[in-house]
């Protein structure tokens, strides 16, 4: 396995590690969908952001031109609920509150929520929470209405559908992560401590993408449920709850909801001195799906390879999966804010591309459990290219301690 590093001295506007392949987007065939759905208009729009660089290496340069639009998918009529059987005794109901906000970073409005939990007992005391997230069409994609401040990767705004499915409540935590890897290996071991801030109730970090789908593979095969990581419509359609701007709670964030860097503040609302650090996972606020740590605490693993722009198949909620074998075809999708990200790293529709052998200390993940997509793996559609990824990587990090790995086997530069 080839030695890599990882960090944040990426960062710096306009570094660029390898060129931009020319991504083309499929026209595949409408899925058929249950009986209750109708047919709608989807497809783009407008895109926009807030950010202030740009990399043509990562597909995130800013351009006014719009990308073409994915392919129609029809939309449910009613939310659709997820269909993997599930024993009733494992099944409850919870409530939860989370509020709304203004430019200012005020409270307007408290949303009360009712979900429907999943709790798989792992040993040791060990569990894994997850809520029920019911499926639905939304818009994808940078939603601000200024198309020159976007980066490319956000875009062409469209409408996805998802389907129902069930998503850890928090990020995978390091007990979880130490109860599983000490499980027999379905194909790869697994460290049991790999993390570099300690702590059971913390998340677990500097994981590859590859560990977090033999997690998933060991969850699957131990339980006979089918586990896996979220696809990234499933993880933006999870983390907006239903909210159509830059974040679950509004026009702003606050760091007593989700742990970033709140020093330069995104609006008007107050700035906040960072923690510099994770939190306990699920120890701050919640979205209006009963989400935790959606925005912040680390960034998080999806099931897809990486694409430069948003493409058909993720309109249909579906992963991405590049069939070619080449090192430039080996990125995944990262989402998701972490403890050293300014704002505009949080937003709803940020995203980013790491090779799967490569890991952050700001980067772990969460699972999904669905009888759609595979038991760990992404699954090929067609055999059409989906769209090349890029050669580099960008994050929209800040921090005063480089995100570098600690791992022997992954040395600092």
């Amino acid at each position: 396995m080839a030695q890599r590093k990882t960090g944040w001295h990426i960062w710096p506007a306009g570094l660029a590690l390898g060129f931009l392949w020319a991504m083309t987007m499929p026209n595949l065939p409408v899925t058929q969908v249950a009986a209750q759905e109708r047919s709608t208009s989807v497809g783009g729009g407008k895109a926009g952001g807030g950010e202030t660089t740009s990399s043509p290496g990562s597909g995130r340069g800013r351009s006014s031109s719009k990308g073409a639009r994915p392919p129609a998918v029809p939309c449910p009529s009613g939310p659709l609920a997820p269909t993997v059987a599930l024993p009733a005794e494992q099944l409850s109901t919870v409530t939860f509150e989370s509020p709304r906000l203004d430019d200012k970073g005020n409270t307007v409005e408290t949303v009360k929520g009712e979900t429907q939990r999943f709790v798989e007992n792992l040993g040791n005391q060990v569990t894994l929470e997850l809520v029920a997230v019911p499926g639905g069409c939304f818009t994808m994609g940078n939603t601000v209405s200024d198309e020159t401040e976007s980066y490319d990767n956000e875009r062409p705004l469209m409408r996805a559908r998802v389907f129902g499915f069930y998503m850890g409540r928090t990020e995978v935590t390091q007990a979880q992560w130490r109860e599983v890897a000490s499980w027999p290996k379905v194909e790869r071991d697994l460290p049991p401590s790999p993390s570099k801030y300690t702590g059971d109730d913390l998340p677990v970090d500097s994981i590859t993408w590859d560990e977090a789908v033999e997690f998933c593979r060991r969850l699957t095969k131990r339980t006979g449920r089918p586990y896996r990581l979220p696809t990234e419509a499933e993880w933006e359609y999870a983390c907006r709850a239903g909210a159509t701007g830059l974040f679950a709670y509004g026009a702003v964030l606050l760091p007593t909801l989700e742990n970033y860097d709140g020093s330069l503040p995104y609006r008007d609302e107050p700035a906040a001195p960072p923690r510099k650090k994770p939190t306990p996972a699920g120890s701050l606020g919640v979205n209006p799906f009963g989400l935790a740590d959606m925005h912040g605490n680390v960034r998080e693993w999806c099931l897809d390879t990486y694409t430069s722009r948003l493409t058909g198949i993720q309109a249909q909620g579906a992963p991405v999966r590049n069939i070619h074998q080449e090192e430039w075809a080996q990125h995944r999708t990262i989402r998701g804010g972490s403890w050293a990200s300014l704002p505009d790293g949080c937003r709803c529709s940020i995203r980013e591309g790491l090779h799967r052998e490569e890991l952050l200390t700001t980067l772990g993940f969460r699972v999904v459990l669905s009888d759609r997509y595979g038991e760990g793996q992404p699954i090929e559609l067609d055999n059409e290219e989906p769209g090349r990824t890029s050669g580099s990587l960008r994050l929209n990090e800040r921090t005063s301690a480089p995100a570098f790995s600690h791992r022997p086997e992954h040395p600092h530069p």
